[in-house]
């Protein structure tokens, strides 16, 4: 069983998975560092399987390998941190309105990304005591939905993370809401305001560029209407351009068949497969 322990960084309450069995290996041993980041309507507890299974690759380590802590914490307004539940939800979703949707979500989703930088400058001293040097070599986000918009932006904007895992993801925000907002028959003088489409694609321009040299696992559901694979098909299409590795090695793009927005076995699979390649093993850290 994968060891779990709650720890308070600043002001969120973190969940660690795999800690306690670090420290019961030689001093100093190396490690990796995933950030779990969970979907709207949802909290950290619900990447705890994956959070899991992730750990579960220290079973089989060698002492060639890093040791593989993961983190997971409630993004803004959600699990413990949830204050209105109603600008949780969408334009029109389960007999409500939120007008301002887009506003909240990317203003969830933004934070979140801001915040594993945040957590990735001070956590270390955190879970090992004060250090001299990095103990971490290799840090890592892996994200569910509104997690996946979450984890391309945090991958972006922080060229430590060298792994990024997008799952159910779109690497482009404005696309996801002007589909939903064409669906909710709504203005975009008022759901999309101008101003506020400008600053978005402020923050979201040249991913390809900020992404190039990732080890970018992006899946999407064939069946997923929600968050539809198509929004990610221009980011691919430069990646193949300009991306510093060779697709289906050191990038890769899924779309599993028959799948819509919802887990499944071959996600979760692909993922530890993933994880193991580019975190676990030291040969291959880098490209």
């Amino acid at each position: 069983m994968v060891s779990k322990q709650t720890l308070t960084v600043l002001g969120l309450q973190l969940t660690v998975y795999g800690l306690e069995e670090y420290k019961n290996l030689p001093e100093a041993y190396p490690a990796s560092i995933m950030f779990a980041l969970h979907g709207r309507l949802q909290n950290q507890a619900s990447m705890m399987p994956l959070c899991e299974k992730l750990c579960g690759l220290n079973d089989h380590k060698d002492f060639a390998n890093r040791h593989l802590i993961v983190v997971s914490f409630d993004s803004p307004n959600h699990g413990s941190r949830l204050v209105n539940a109603e600008a949780n939800g969408g334009w029109q979703e389960g007999g409500k309105t939120n007008e301002r949707h887009a506003l909240d979500m990317w203003s969830m989703l933004y934070s979140t990304a801001r915040t594993v930088s945040e957590l990735m400058d001070v956590i270390e001293h955190y879970l090992f005591g004060p250090l001299d040097r990095a103990r971490v070599e290799t840090w890592g986000v892996v994200g569910f939905s509104m997690g996946g918009h979450a984890a391309f932006l945090a991958a972006a904007e922080d060229p430590r993370l060298s792994v990024a895992i997008p799952l159910v993801g779109t690497s482009d925000f404005l696309a996801l809401m002007t589909d939903r907002l064409k669906q909710n028959g709504l203005s975009a003088e008022i759901g999309l305001p101008n101003h506020f489409c400008q600053t978005v694609a402020l923050k979201t321009a040249n991913l390809h560029e900020r992404l190039k040299s990732t080890h970018l696992l992006i899946i999407n559901g064939q069946q997923d209407r929600l968050v539809k694979a198509e929004f990610n098909e221009p980011l691919v299409h430069q990646l193949h351009k300009i991306h510093q590795g060779k697709e289906g090695v050191d990038w890769m793009y899924r779309v599993l068949p028959n799948v819509g927005h919802a887990w499944c076995p071959e996600r979760i699979e692909l993922g530890v497969h993933w994880t193991d390649q580019w975190m676990l093993k030291r040969e291959k850290g880098k490209l």
